[in-house]
């Protein structure tokens, strides 16, 4: 794979903070501000980087530097397989599903459809009988999704993050989009799973905690995705908790 160019890398940051200062990119591309600054230049005169004025309590203010929607839509790929699973999941809600619900009510169940069909498609490929071996394959499969980049082990369990929002605004939006990647996260590991950290909400990146089994045995608690298909129905949000 090609190195990642640095105005590639800058437009991932900022996807990924929401928006950041001169000084805070350079020093996570270990390069000179102003160096930086001239990226930026040119990122803006493609319009896809805006600032906007951050005052400071001392001297003339520093700026914030953030992606435009346009720059979201050239270089994430995440809305575009949102959409197109929330779409079908609105096609096949059925009518009893939704007679007398809020809006809020059908979104969830457009966004708890997504998060099966993700589970369906990726079961297969996270196939591990402990819990240890499901982890770093499901890392594989959903870093294509830009939901998890990677994992490790603490005290309280497995611990798996992601830098980088996929779909910054939609989680900006409704927190039913994040629910709808732990719930992803967690049909497919089989095991319950805790969002604590959210990049929407300041935090450095999307974190999830997935407590250790009781005991490493050979099946799951619960089906696998794999095993709804051949049971035939879908498997709702309660059914791992």
């Amino acid at each position: 794979m090609a190195p990642e160019g640095t105005k590639a890398q800058i437009l991932r940051l900022l996807q990924g903070w929401g928006e950041a200062t001169v000084t805070h990119l350079a020093q996570a591309l270990d390069m000179s501000p102003a160096a930086v600054r001239r990226h930026l230049d040119g990122l803006r005169a493609e319009g896809l980087v805006d600032a906007r004025p951050q005052r400071q309590a001392i001297g003339r203010p520093s700026f914030l530097f953030y992606t435009t929607e346009r720059a979201e839509e050239l270089t994430s790929a995440g809305y575009s397989r949102l959409l197109g699973r929330m779409f079908r999941g609105l096609v096949e809600l059925r009518p009893e599903e939704i007679s007398g619900q809020p809006g809020k009510e059908v979104l969830g169940l457009v966004f708890e459809g997504v998060a099966e069909r993700l589970a369906e498609q990726y079961g297969p490929q996270v196939a591990g009988e402990t819990l240890e071996e499901r982890v770093p394959q499901a890392i594989r499969v959903l870093r294509a999704e830009g939901i998890l980049d990677r994992w490790d082990r603490g005290p309280e369990g497995f611990r798996l993050t992601n830098s980088a929002c996929p779909y910054r605004r939609a989680a900006l939006a409704t927190e039913q989009a994040c629910s709808a990647d732990r719930l992803a996260i967690q049909l497919l590991l089989g095991r319950p799973v805790e969002q604590v950290g959210r990049v929407v909400e300041g935090h450095p990146f999307c974190e999830y905690v997935v407590k250790e089994e009781v005991a490493q045995v050979h099946s799951r608690e619960g089906p696998a995705p794999s095993e709804l298909r051949r049971r035939g129905g879908r498997r709702r949000a309660v059914a791992v908790t």
